[in-house]
C-alpha cells in the first residue's frame, strides 16, 4: 500500500491517524516484502497481528497463511477490516487490547484453531514494546518467532548494540535470539514519525534453560534494576534477606565491581550472581 492508496482508504472510511495511539501506517510494500520472506510464512502457519488497521498487512498475510487472528482496539477500523474478513475465511478480528490478552483465553484460541505452533507478526505502537514482548516471551506457549516494527532505537537496545542491559533485552536474551532485519526510514510511515523504525526478529524462543531458579532470578533482576542511578549493589541491598557482608562476598566471587550498575551486568553476570546469592 502507498501513500496515495492509504490516503484514498482514510478518506473514504473517514478516517485519520490517532496520535494518542501512535498510529502510523506503513506505506512501503517493499518492508512488506521483507517481513514476509524472513517470518518463512507457509499455508499451516497461525499468526497473530496487533493492529491491523486497514488490513495492508493483514491481506498480505491471509494469502500466505492457514490462519491470521488479529487484535484491534480502534474501533474506527470497523468497516474495512469487517469488509475483510467477509472475503477472507481465514481472518479472525478480536476487539480486544492485545495487553489484555490472558494466557488461558490465548491457549483457548490455539485450541479452537487446532494450533500449538503460532508466529507474530506486528507494526506494534512504540508505547506497547516492552509489555507486548514479555507478555509473550513469558507465556507458557511462546510464539516461533515475533517479527516486529519498532523504533529503531529500542530494536538496538534489544539486540545490545551497545553495552547497556536493560529488563527488556534481557527479557529476549534469556529465552530467544533476535536480528535486526533491517532500518525502516520514517518517510516510509504516514504520519511520518519523529524517529527511525527497525524490523526486528525475536527468534529461537524457548523456555527458561538454566540451572538456576526461573521466578527468583527475575526477582532479583528487576529488585537490581528498581532505582536505576542506583548503584546494583545499593538495589539489592534493599532485600531484607541480603546482608552488606552477604552481598560484598558474592560481587567478590562473581567478580563484580562494588559500584558496578545493574545495565553493566551481562546474562552470564545475573546467571552467576543469582547462583551465588538465592
Amino acid at each position: 500500500m502507498d501513500i496515495n492508496e492509504l490516503k484514498f482508504l482514510l478518506d473514504k472510511y473517514h478516517l485519520a491517524p490517532n496520535k494518542i495511539r501512535g498510529q502510523n501506517f506503513l506505506v512501503s510494500d517493499e518492508v512488506l516484502d521483507d517481513a514476509i520472506s524472513v517470518a518463512g510464512l507457509n499455508k499451516q502457519d497461525l499468526v497473530l497481528e496487533v493492529g491491523p488497521g486497514l488490513g495492508a498487512l493483514t491481506q498480505r498475510l491471509l494469502e500466505a497463511v492457514g490462519q491470521v487472528v488479529a487484535f484491534e482496539v480502534d474501533k474506527n477500523f470497523k468497516k474495512p477490516l469487517d469488509k475483510l474478513a467477509a472475503v477472507s475465511k481465514n481472518l479472525e478480528i478480536i476487539w480486544q487490547d492485545i495487553l489484555s490478552l490472558s494466557e488461558r483465553d490465548w491457549q483457548s484460541i490455539l485450541l479452537k484453531n487446532k494450533k500449538q505452533d503460532y508466529k507474530i507478526i506486528a507494526n506494534i505502537p512504540y508505547y506497547l514494546t516492552g509489555k507486548f514482548i514479555q507478555k509473550f516471551i513469558f507465556f507458557r506457549d511462546k510464539p516461533q518467532i515475533m517479527l516486529l516494527m519498532l523504533q529503531k532505537e529500542v530494536a538496538e537496545r534489544i539486540v545490545v548494540y551497545d553495552s547497556k542491559q536493560s529488563l527488556l533485552s534481557l527479557s529476549v536474551g534469556f529465552y530467544a535470539k533476535s536480528k535486526i532485519i533491517r532500518v525502516v526510514n520514517k518517510n516510509n510511515f504516514y504520519p511520518e514519525p519523529k524517529v527511525d523504525s527497525a524490523l526486528i526478529n525475536i527468534y529461537d524462543i524457548h523456555n527458561w534453560s538454566y540451572a538456576v531458579d526461573e521466578k527468583k532470578t527475575w526477582q532479583l533482576i528487576k529488585r537490581g534494576f528498581a532505582y536505576k542511578r542506583k548503584k546494583l549493589f545499593n538495589n539489592l541491598l534493599t532485600d531484607a534477606s541480603f546482608s552488606r557482608e552477604k552481598l560484598s562476598l558474592a560481587f567478590l566471587k562473581a567478580g563484580l565491581d562494588p559500584n558496578i550498575r545493574a545495565e553493566k551486568l551481562s546474562q552470564e553476570n545475573w546467571l552467576k550472581l543469582a547462583e551465588i546469592l538465592l
